[in-house]
């Protein structure tokens, strides 16, 4: 998430998603195609994370108590990108969900995120259970140089109101249909990648 900042279907649950985000573990050596720049304190990228996961997670719980699941599922795409706008003015690091079974189309990822998917699902694979879904390096882009930071998102059973049957869903996939007519982030199984926290800022 995991976090699943996208949707639950237990009002608390949606907590225990979005906390699980902030619980980075090893960070992954550079391959081949880094550089060599120091990278950012990761100390810098916890705090951009702390910040966009707290502020979403106290807007999801007050819609989903106000109005539950159906209620709440605009709030990640249109609440998340303007989270993320904010961090971006202020400390440079910009802050999305990326996914390639994208819901919002503002989650699609770009060429270096599709590839650390690809990764992280690749490792799932080899390793079901692994929780080391993380990777944080320097890489060069276009001739820029940036620190990116990624963190993968895993689908918890609570993830399935909104992600998982789409025949099953009832007026939750009503909803979605008319909020998200080209969605593609449902049937999902316990366990799969959904997507991940995605990070990065320019360097000098």
């Amino acid at each position: 998430m995991t976090i699943s900042l996208w949707c639950n279907g237990r009002r608390k649950l949606t907590v225990v998603m979005l906390l699980t985000v902030c619980a980075y573990s090893t960070i992954t050596s550079a391959d081949s195609d880094t550089v060599s720049v120091e990278a950012p304190d990761i100390a810098e990228v916890k705090a951009s994370a702390k910040h966009y996961v707290g502020s979403l997670k106290a807007l999801l719980q007050k819609k989903m108590s106000a109005d539950g699941p159906i209620g709440a599922l605009d709030v990640c795409g249109v609440e998340g990108a303007r989270i993320g706008g904010e961090i971006t003015r202020n400390t440079g690091w910009s802050v999305r969900r990326i996914t390639n079974r994208a819901r919002n189309p503002l989650a699609m990822p770009d060429e270096y995120e599709s590839k650390m998917l690809d990764q992280f699902n690749a490792k799932i694979a080899e390793q079901p259970d692994t929780t080391s879904l993380v990777k944080y390096e320097v890489v060069e882009e276009n001739g820029a140089t940036y620190a990116r930071f990624m963190k993968g998102i895993r689908v918890e059973p609570v993830c399935l109101t909104c992600h998982g049957d789409k025949a099953t869903m009832g007026e939750v996939g009503d909803k979605i249909d008319s909020l998200y007519p080209h969605d593609k982030a449902r049937d999902y199984k316990i366990g799969d990648l959904r997507g991940a926290l995605s990070i990065k800022i320019k360097l000098e």
